[in-house]
């Protein structure tokens, strides 16, 4: 059982997927302070629609993209260390591979709300459902683009020649 718990973790789609899953407790959770704390404001707008007025109140939405944020910061953080720890970055590096990584996010956010969108309205799947599946269909996009996109190694970090490239590579022996 220990070896099947090890092979597991040397597996880096399961780190990256309890990362994934450590993230989402933190943006609930985020969410509800940031809910709290701006709801000193009077975050309400009003609009008129072909003669109709209405009001929106915008707490849920600024709260919300609050929360992303810190989730999207701390799961970045946890898959550099965790998922990601061999790739030692230095300097400006850590900040182009975060920036790259709220982008692959913010892609990532855009890809789930269009698959729920699709799957409610277009072909009439009860959201308690479309929800996991777009959860599914995303971690997969999100684990393959931030391989490719965030976390591949640059030449500055200390990574093996294999994973450069990508494929293992044969050392010639003696």
């Amino acid at each position: 059982m220990v070896a099947l718990i090890k092979r597991l973790f040397n597996m880096r789609i399961v780190r990256y997927g309890l990362v994934g899953g450590i993230g989402i407790p933190i943006n609930v959770v985020a969410l509800f302070i940031f809910q709290h704390l701006l709801s000193i404001f009077h975050l309400t707008v009003n609009f008129s629609w072909f003669g109709h007025h209405s009001s929106v109140n915008l707490l849920y939405a600024l709260a919300s993209a609050c929360a992303f944020e810190v989730s999207t910061t701390i799961n970045f953080l946890l898959n550099q260390i965790f998922t990601y720890g061999e790739q030692r970055l230095h300097g400006w590096h850590w900040v182009r591979r975060a920036l790259k990584a709220q982008l692959t996010s913010l892609s990532a956010l855009l890809l789930s709300f269009t698959i729920g969108l699709v799957l409610v309205y277009g072909l009439h799947v009860n959201e308690y459902l479309a929800n996991p599946i777009g959860i599914i269909v995303v971690f997969i996009y999100n684990f393959f683009i931030s391989k490719r996109f965030v976390y591949r190694p640059t030449p500055t970090t200390t990574t093996p020649v294999g994973e450069l490239l990508d494929e293992p590579v044969e050392v010639p022996t003696r």
